[in-house]
């Protein structure tokens, strides 16, 4: 996450609207509503379901009513999303898709949640996140890694370096999901993750599943032509290395990749995607935005195009911080940054 080297940000900012969309590690604390949770007979024992009259009643589901969003991304702050689901298995993902292509309900999908920005009114639709088991396996069978959506990227790139597996080391330091990183194409100077990807496991707007072959996917710096479906997973081809020496890359990766992170807080995010041949915190230390604060929210010295939300911040405080530094950033230096925070 180096705005002195790669922009490796979890996902890119899209300006397309879409039924769903797949997002990855934000509701204004204390203004939540209460979520209101009943058990069913109908569902496993402990199970949660939305009370009856709702539209996800009859499905035998976990559906939850304003789940703070800021307790599922970085930043912290934002509102809560009117339902909130993590489905078991493909199935029961499957009925809730199905059920909000119906009535019409908006959804998102939330990864690790470490570049997205929820407004104070939350979200007024349906938020899944693919934290099941189900979601989440990991495999390695030759050279390929097949990986689900919800697995832990770091997770990933660990197990193809102890098969010997090389091309995903240098993406050990960054945050987030599998799905989140191949919606933004997550990379950096050792390449990006649509480099490696031989398929992907689609579920789409009517609960239908398919795979998308090589040849019908686009990855761009920070982008992919994902952002119409949900990810189930992918299968990402590798090359044969020494595992010895693919730990010491990864080993050194992460070492350098945390010192030129905020340490001690999730409460950051990384504000811009890096122009062809410099880097966004080198505009912002050259406009002079780097002292520049929005209620609670400021820049980080340190590194100076991440945002720091402080212990009272809010999602406009964030809002404003990052279109006043773009805003300094294009007047002082005739550039013009993109921002790399979904806000929702």
């Amino acid at each position: 996450m180096d705005a002195a080297g790669p922009d490796r940000s979890e996902s890119s900012r899209s300006q397309v609207r879409r039924s769903f969309r797949q997002r990855g590690p934000a509701a204004e604390q204390g203004g939540s509503p209460m979520k209101q949770r009943v058990n069913s007979p109908a569902s496993p024992a402990g199970a949660e379901l939305v009370p009856a009259g709702t539209p996800f009643d009859d499905l035998g589901v976990a559906v939850s009513c304003g789940e703070p969003l800021a307790h599922h991304t970085w930043l912290g702050t934002g509102g809560a999303a009117a339902y909130f689901c993590e489905p078991v298995d493909a199935d029961a993902l499957a009925r809730i898709v199905g059920r909000c292509r119906e009535r019409g309900i908006p959804l998102r999908v939330i990864g690790g949640g470490s570049n997205v920005l929820v407004p104070a009114a939350g979200f007024p639709g349906m938020v899944l996140r693919l934290s099941a088991p189900a979601f989440g396996a990991i495999e390695v069978q030759g050279n390929v890694v097949r990986a689900g959506a919800g697995a832990k990227l770091v997770h990933v790139v660990s197990a193809a370096v102890q098969a010997g597996l090389s091309g995903l080391e240098t993406l050990v330091d960054v945050p987030g999901t599998v799905g989140g990183a191949l919606v933004g194409n997550a990379g950096g100077h050792g390449g990006d993750i649509g480099e490696r990807v031989r398929d992907v496991t689609v579920m789409v707007a009517d609960g239908g599943t398919e795979t998308r072959e090589r040849g019908r996917l686009a990855f761009e710096s920070r982008w992919s032509n994902l952002d119409d479906c949900i990810i189930l997973g992918c299968r990402l081809e590798l090359d044969q290395e020494d595992a010895g020496l693919l730990t010491k890359r990864m080993q050194k990766q992460w070492i350098v990749g945390r010192s030129q992170q905020p340490i001690g807080t999730r409460s950051v995010a990384m504000m811009f995607k890096d122009p062809l041949g410099t880097t966004a915190e080198s505009l912002v230390v050259q406009s002079g935005a780097r002292d520049l604060r929005c209620g609670e929210a400021s820049v980080y010295a340190p590194h100076a195009n991440y945002v720091v939300a402080g212990p009272r911040c809010t999602s406009d405080d964030v809002r404003g911080l990052v279109e006043s530094v773009r805003t300094r950033v294009r007047e002082k230096l005739g550039v013009e940054l993109t921002p790399l925070i979904e806000v929702w």
